[in-house]
């Protein structure tokens, strides 16, 4: 019986993609009222699966905040057009920790996603796009909306705004993430004049604290540095540099050379010289050698060291090639939480709880108290040897685009992207949208 039920699947299944793939390319005008939207009610949602714990992660497009009230009507103008006043949700992300699989997985919804607005009846469903929630409705109101669309209990979000976001990467803690850079990327940061030293090619990265600061790193060469420096070096330059040009000589004949403006040179003992910079901040030294993203758009592509800044800037990438599309924008949200996921996996519980703290102090709103939190970090904690695995809603057969009520959005058949969600759900994938990335040859 067994072996007859797999082979009707089999049958069956590439018809459903066939399916699929015809609604995705159906010949249908771009300016056309869209399709009903099949939700779940929210008093017909089943219990999460067990052990399963679902968190909303959203970053509106402020720098600061306006507290929205709770129970008011959309915010609108004088002459009753719609008015983004708290902020629109520029990044919807799902983190969902499995305690019984053991899995660790990184949900996100592209921002243009065409839904049943919160103020549908049955007599009349109204469609918007998901990112206006926020801003008209509240965050609550969002975050039962998304689990009615896509089926699963969501109970727990928090809100930040963009220098939340950059502050939290900043963290002591935390300090930046290592992000792999294509080509185009490179040239769009570099046309925002990313601060100096905020994004450099992760080559020879190392840092010091302490009096004196013992440096050690490994150089491309693989030859160990070893310094001592006094902090007094640079205590006394108000702007963390030398006041002028010093040295240092390694325990293994290697020098380091100083200069004023942030500059350095590293000698190793048979000769090579590596330039590269440093800065002295909050009585941490930072030495990087590589390539300097900053106003440079010729920097080779690779993995470079992202501050806050840098980071935030690299999420919001729009348009950074004619190839670039929304789904790209969601892939680098993923690659910075994964990488900031996996700069926490060596963390001790009390580190976590630390890291905890700090992001409920850089919180914006939030339905989650710090015992919540807490609890959410001893979780991830548990699962920090996870490999962290990727979704996107919605896939590339579920999704076109749509010109309505004067908005640019895109049309999603839901039913068929929760079946798909709950699958990886159910199932350990790993999604990555390798498939969407730009070829910049």
């Amino acid at each position: 019986m067994r072996r007859f039920l797999s082979l009707v699947l089999a049958l069956l299944i590439p018809f459903a993609a066939a399916a699929e793939s015809d609604w995705a390319n159906a010949r249908v005008s771009k300016k056309r009222n869209p399709e009903f939207i099949e939700t779940v009610p929210w008093d017909q949602i089943g219990d999460n699966n067990p052990g399963q714990y679902h968190f909303l992660l959203l970053c509106i497009d402020q720098w600061k905040t306006k507290p929205r009230p709770e129970g008011i009507d959309p915010p609108t103008d004088s002459e009753g057009n719609r008015r983004n006043f708290f902020g629109d949700t520029d990044g919807i992300v799902i983190l969902t920790l499995d305690t019984v699989a053991r899995r660790i997985m990184i949900t996100s919804i592209v921002r243009d996603a065409l839904i049943a607005r919160p103020d549908s009846t049955e007599k009349k469903q109204h469609a918007g796009r998901i990112n206006y929630v926020y801003n008209d409705y509240g965050p609550d109101a969002l975050c039962r909306l998304i689990s009615e669309h896509l089926g699963i209990r969501i109970e727990k979000y928090m809100l930040f705004n963009f220098s939340q976001i950059q502050d939290i990467i900043d963290l002591e803690s935390l300090d930046g993430v290592y992000v792999y850079l294509k080509k185009s990327e490179i040239a769009y940061l570099a046309r925002y004049a990313v601060p100096r030293h905020s994004t450099i090619k992760a080559e020879g990265y190392f840092t010091a604290k302490g009096d004196p600061l013992a440096l050690h790193c490994v150089t491309k060469s693989n030859l160990p540095l070893d310094f001592s420096i006094p902090a007094d070096t640079f205590a006394r330059s108000a702007n963390g540099t030398v006041q002028e040009e010093t040295s240092f000589t390694g325990s293994n004949g290697s020098a380091i050379t100083f200069m004023k403006k942030g500059e350095c040179l590293i000698t190793l003992d048979d000769g090579t010289e590596e330039k590269g910079f440093y800065s002295y901040e909050h009585g941490r030294l930072a030495v990087m050698t590589g390539a300097d993203v900053f106003l440079n758009p010729r920097a080779p592509e690779g993995t470079y060291h992202l501050k806050g800044h840098a980071a935030l800037l690299y999420m919001r990438i729009r348009k950074s090639s004619r190839n670039d599309t929304d789904f790209i924008r969601t892939q680098r949200v993923r690659n910075v939480l994964s990488a900031l996921a996996d700069q926490c996996r060596a963390f001790s519980l009390e580190e976590a709880n630390a890291l905890a703290n700090s992001i409920m102090e850089h919180k914006d709103v939030t339905n989650m108290n710090l015992q919540d939190m807490l609890d959410a970090a001893s979780l991830a904690w548990n699962l920090r040897d996870c490999t962290i695995e990727e979704f996107r809603v919605p896939k590339e057969d579920d999704v076109r685009s749509i010109d309505y009520a004067g908005m640019s959005a895109l049309e999603i058949n839901w039913t068929s992207t929760r079946v798909k969600y709950h699958e990886f759900l159910d199932h350990t994938t790993l999604t990555r949208d390798f498939d969407f990335l730009v070829d910049d040859e």
